[in-house]
């Protein structure tokens, strides 16, 4: 009876961690993340038998950091029933897509299947089989093999032949497998069931590891979803990435922009963005509370985004079945890959998903107590073995219907569905003031001894008071969804460049100027009245360092159409984000009342930046503009030469701040400064 009990818990809404935020006990509950570290370098004789294997390129993973208040806020927005993330603009997960570009493990392939035995003596002979060695009673943990005797084994075998390079290399993949891949929570040992798909070295290429990985990240995120759960494991370096690739505003700086597997983007980021890693769990729980269309990027690996040239050609040769609705297979564990719930993911048009499938018992199946078991052929799992193998039946098509009214009736039925949960805030029923003063403290770069940002933190929060989260409401009864037609045309991934944003459509984004020079005043106002009919990207580079782009080149867009709309990944440039100029602060600079002759030279126009040594108000106005300088200063990490401060601030060469808006309360200072001097000059050519 309790084993029947714990296998459905998985399954249990009324279990969901959501259903008790509202305790005192659950609200700040933090899980431990077992994140091991990948294993040591291998020896470089092995290379090209690694290659055959498949796991060349997850072996180039180095270290990522975990940062647990992340994986927290990912999992209470995580549902079993649907196998997907709820947030304020749809279903989203990780797919086979994100598995193929994150860790580089083959997607397509057979099913990662067979027996589980728990005897030693199966595994001894299995062992002497392969490594040519058999680990004793004490190397051993149940049916787990310590991964310390891995690595010992690992380090003293000698490459003198094609044997002894072969038992290397499975050596190695067991580390991977029990690390990085399929790490569970005691960190310490790997599970010899995967020993017999190793046995024939030239067939390990042939199985669909990445679908495998994906299994035990979604089983992971299922038992952690449950209030009472302590600890989540699985491959936690495959879900941050995710979510840093599907939501740049909220991931550290990229390292290695160029690099792949996309994992290695951020290899050892703490080093360079420390702070990153002391952010609350209120502070994700408000960004996710507040997420915006723009903000998520659905389609991730367009080659506006990610440089085509860097992805191997093994990859995209099994880019078929990432878009397939299948269950996601690896010996015990079944999960199902909803891809009809998201598939805005793979540039499809979203409309009302189907019923959400039923696992049975295999869902949330495990290991424990004696199973001697063929899981390809036990009962439970026979039929959904079957259906991966008939995996290239079920690949999305694109629907033969106007885009809008479907994502519009999937939207009003989503919110009717699942908008009681979608705003965490107030399921948490706390003063979020603190989480609020963290998001400030993550957000802005500056210095943390630095006392004269205070004024600026201020406005803000005027600005985030503004702009108050969707509350869950409950709408008209939902629609009765129906029967999509099928097309012939089938998700294939990008391969050619398309242009982002129809120039009409384009939102103002980096500046016009010449590179290392400063823009005048007249420039600027030019880029803030831009008519949004003109090119703003008519001279860039062809790369350029930034914050939101994750390959170094310019700010990309969302081109999709199942987005429902063009609109910029950066939120300071969408049309509801909190940038300089969309800013609903009632305390900022407008903007709009200043005209400028257009027949001025800018020359001219430049010469009002100059203080008139007559005015009595300039000693007020220096100061400010000495604040402003020393602020900049501290941002930037270096002082301003004469030349550039007396510019201002210059949108081309000026890096990016690490808040979701790049424009500090020192800019609208110097602009209000800017435009005092510009209407006293008016005024006093009026005069004269």
């Amino acid at each position: 009876m309790g084993k029947k009990l714990k296998i459905k818990d998985v399954d249990r809404s009324e279990l969901h961690i959501i259903h008790y935020l509202s305790d005192p006990d659950y609200k700040s509950r933090m899980l431990t993340c077992n994140h091991p570290l990948p294993p040591d370098r291998y020896n470089e004789r092995v290379e090209d038998h690694l290659r055959i294997t498949g796991f060349y390129h997850a072996s180039q993973i180095g270290i990522v950091q975990c940062q647990k208040a992340l994986v927290n806020a990912l999992i209470e927005r995580w549902h079993p029933e649907t196998h997907t993330f709820h947030l304020p603009i749809g279903e989203c997960a990780v797919t086979l897509e994100d598995v193929a570009m994150i860790l580089g493990l083959p997607t397509d392939g057979l099913p990662v299947t067979g027996m589980t035995m728990s005897s030693y003596e199966a595994l001894e002979a299995e062992c002497l089989l392969q490594f040519g060695v058999a680990p004793r009673v004490s190397d051993c943990r149940s049916s787990c093999i310590k991964l310390t005797w891995l690595r010992d084994l690992k380090e003293n075998l000698q490459l003198i032949d094609d044997i002894s390079i072969q038992r290397y290399v499975r050596c190695h993949i067991m580390l991977l497998i029990g690390t990085i891949l399929f790490g569970d929570k005691s960190g310490a040992g790997v599970h010899w069931k995967f020993l017999p798909l190793l046995r024939d070295f030239g067939s390990i290429g042939q199985y669909s590891w990445g679908a495998a990985c994906l299994a035990h990240l979604y089983r992971a995120l299922c038992r952690a979803s449950r209030f009472n759960c302590k600890e989540i494991d699985g491959p936690l370096t495959l879900l941050l990435c995710w979510a840093w690739i599907r939501m740049p505003y909220l991931s550290p700086l990229p390292r290695e922009p160029r690099s792949f597997p996309l994992a290695n983007r951020w290899r050892n980021w703490e080093r360079g963005d420390r702070r990153f890693r002391y952010l609350k769990l209120a502070h994700f729980r408000k960004s996710f509370d507040e997420l915006q269309e723009g903000q998520f990027v659905w389609v991730a690996y367009a080659v506006d985004r990610v440089d085509p040239n860097i992805i191997p050609p093994e990859i995209y040769m099994q880019s078929v079945v990432w878009s397939a609705t299948v269950p996601l297979v690896s010996f015990e564990c079944v999960e199902w890959h909803a891809t009809d719930r998201f598939r805005r993911q793979f540039g499809l048009v979203q409309g009302l998903p189907s019923q959400e499938r039923n696992l049975e018992k295999a869902h949330g199946e495990t290991l424990k107590g004696p199973k001697n078991l063929n899981w390809a052929t036990e009962a439970s799992h026979s039929k959904w073995v079957m259906h991966w193998s008939n995996r290239y039946n079920y690949i999305l098509s694109e629907l033969p219907m106007p885009s809008h009214d479907l994502l519009d009736r999937y939207m009003h039925w989503y919110r009717s569905k699942y908008g009681d949960h979608l705003n965490m805030s107030n399921l948490v029923g706390q003063d979020n003031d603190e989480g609020d003063q963290d998001m400030e403290e993550g957000d802005q770069d500056l210095d943390e001894d630095n006392q004269d940002t205070d004024e600026g933190s201020q406005d803000m929060d005027a600005d985030n008071q503004v702009e108050e989260p969707h509350s869950p409401h409950i709408l008209p009864p939902t629609p009765i969804p129906e029967e999509q037609p099928q097309s012939s045309s089938h998700y294939v991934p990008q391969t050619q460049f398309p242009p982002s944003v129809p120039i009409s459509q384009q939102y103002w984004g980096t500046s016009q100027f010449e590179t290392g020079e400063g823009g005048s005043f007249s420039q600027l106002l030019g880029l803030m009245s831009a008519d949004p009919g003109l090119p703003q990207y008519g001279q860039q580079p062809d790369f350029m360092a930034g914050r939101y782009s994750l390959d170094a080149r310019y700010p990309g867009h969302i081109s999709s159409v199942a987005s429902g709309g063009f609109v910029s990944v950066d939120s300071s440039r969408s049309d509801d984000g909190r940038g300089a100029f969309f800013s609903q602060n009632p305390n900022r600079v407008s903007m709009g009342l200043i005209e400028e002759d257009a027949n001025t030279p800018e020359r001219e126009t430049d010469a009002y930046l100059v203080d008139d040594p007559d005015d009595e108000e300039d000693h007020d106005d220096d100061e400010i503009e000495e604040f402003d300088e020393d602020e900049e200063s501290r941002n930037d990490g270096h002082a301003r030469t004469p030349d550039e401060t007396s510019k201002g601030y210059n949108l081309r060469i000026d890096p990016p701040r690490r808040s979701a808006s790049r424009y500090t309360p020192s800019v609208f200072k110097k602009a209000a400064k800017k435009c005092k001097n510009l209407v006293k000059d008016v005024k006093w050519a009026m005069r004269k």
